[in-house]
């Protein structure tokens, strides 16, 4: 039996036993669904490599909520994506589905996981089943705990309940207040209240900020806190927090947070005080002060994580430690530029959303700047529909750089011409050490007029290696465990 079919055989079990409904196979493609009031759709995909990818959209259906569903949408991606974060390190870009035809209306969001650590490529077979079922108890458990706290919306239970309309489309006068005193005139927003699930809802879509007034869902969402807090540490950059929280590592921006704390100060004469930090996602901050939850659309994720550890490195000692632990590996002090170059090569095809590596000539012989040139899934956060999740196949131009020095912006010239010289979209760069403040600026730079940009330091590329270490002993002039190698396939 080959390894696709034991895997199908696998997934069709494992939803089998958390009762989801597999919708369909596909060469590797699978869509695995939870049930209407749910309406989480996991879509996975295993390449030929083995290396696994997979996103989720959240959309809902009319024969459990009616009407206009923009505040299910809104309010289940926030829970399940805050829950993702706490319980399984999975941290996802959220990305609203615009309706077609009714303006102001919220069809689905999807739910694009861009940092999850426990799911970095592997060889081993067993890997693939540990990731499929970590991502289908994922959907499982959040659906259990969340009904049994919100209670059920489904017909029967509405029944049950004596419950004939669940939804109104009128806006309460305590939040229509805060509307007009925190709002002004919004341009562009939706509004409704259920009577079961409980909750009163207000989106400003311009704004990007969510109220959500619910006093089970923000005793809920206190105890997803709870859990958060407990696993994260801080470290204060120059322009704000470097959250660490696991292999997981967040950005939240002194300007964010002043926004977030003048929209519960609006509200803070019906309610307590916030009793737990933000929870941040990667392009959503959440807080809750009882019975509201609010939620501001801002980026805070590992790009503005890297860039604010890059402002960060020469602070104080505490914050060194925290940020760049000694080392677990030791690198040559001469690190070898071909096998350094196989080496990223190696770890890029196991990244994530990564399709295809390839080295178009020996290094430094006339391959016009370029060492390798790589088929990558990044976001797109332009072109959204039901069909079209946010994300896109980009040719991207892959440099790498070893050395013993950090690397400044005159090692890495011309980037915006090798880009173009080869029909590119975006730049990759790998280097040994890591790379100076003017390097990133000019990274930023490129990020900012429209050309995708990643890099690797050391730090990096040691945290991907400690998931991957069968592949350290195939490069020995760039680096070697310290200790000993924990996870090699025989």
């Amino acid at each position: 039996m080959s390894d696709i079919s034991q895997i199908e055989q696998f997934i069709r079990k494992t939803c089998e036993t958390h009762s989801l409904i597999l919708l369909g196979i596909n060469q590797g493609k699978f869509r695995i669904y939870t049930e209407e009031a749910s309406g989480i759709t996991a879509f996975l995909e295993i390449e030929e490599n083995k290396n696994i990818s997979f996103y989720f959209l959240l959309r809902t259906h009319d024969v459990v909520y009616c009407g206009d569903r923009s505040d299910a949408h809104v309010v289940l991606s926030l829970m399940f994506a805050s829950f993702l974060k706490t319980n399984f390190g999975i941290s996802c870009l959220l990305f609203d589905i615009p309706h077609p035809a009714v303006q102001d209306e919220i069809w689905g969001r999807y739910l694009m996981p861009q940092q999850s650590p426990s799911f970095l490529g592997s060889s081993i077979h067993e890997y693939q089943q540990n990731a499929v079922l970590e991502i289908v108890s994922s959907i499982a458990s959040w659906r259990t705990m969340f009904w049994n706290i919100m209670g059920c919306p489904c017909e029967k239970c509405l029944k049950a309940r004596s419950i004939e309309f669940s939804v109104q489309h009128d806006i309460t006068e305590e939040l229509s207040g805060l509307k007009e005193q925190l709002f002004k005139h919004p341009k562009n927003y939706n509004y409704s209240r259920r009577i079961w699930p409980n909750w009163d809802y207000f989106y400003n879509i311009s704004e990007e900020i969510t109220l959500i007034k619910s006093l089970e869902l923000s005793q809920y969402f206190e105890a997803l806190q709870i859990v958060n807090t407990a696993k994260e540490e801080y470290v204060e950059g120059i322009n704000g927090s470097l959250l660490l929280n696991g292999d997981l590592k967040n950005f939240l921006a002194h300007k964010d947070i002043k926004k977030l704390r003048k929209l519960i100060k609006g509200i803070e004469k019906s309610t307590k005080q916030v009793n737990c930090a933000p929870l941040v996602l990667e392009n959503m901050i959440l807080a809750v002060s009882s019975p509201y939850i609010i939620a501001i659309g801002r980026l805070c994720g590992i790009y503005e994580f890297r860039v604010e550890r890059e402002n960060t490195r020469n602070r104080h000692n505490r914050e060194s430690q925290l940020l760049f632990p000694i080392s677990a590996f030791e690198w040559e002090d001469e690190v070898c530029p071909d096998q350094f170059e196989g080496l990223i090569k190696a770890l890029l095809e196991r990244e994530p959303n990564v399709k295809m590596v390839r080295k178009p000539a020996p290094i430094n012989q006339g391959d016009k700047g370029r060492d390798l040139l790589i088929d990558w899934n990044v976001i797109n956060p332009y072109v959204i529909s039901e069909e079209t999740p946010p994300t896109s196949l980009t040719k991207v131009v892959g440099q790498c750089k070893a050395s013993n020095k950090t690397i400044g912006k005159h090692k890495v010239l011309d980037i915006r011409d090798t880009v173009e010289t080869h029909n590119a979209q975006g730049y990759f760069l790998a280097v040994s050490t890591q790379i100076a403040e003017a390097l990133t600026a000019k990274l930023e730079d490129l990020q900012a007029k429209g050309i995708w940009t990643q890099w690797w330091n050391r730090d990096d590329i040691e945290t991907r290696l400690s998931k991957n270490q069968d592949l350290i002993p195939l490069f020995p002039k760039v680096l070697k465990a310290k200790d000993y190698i924990k996870f090699v396939e025989k």
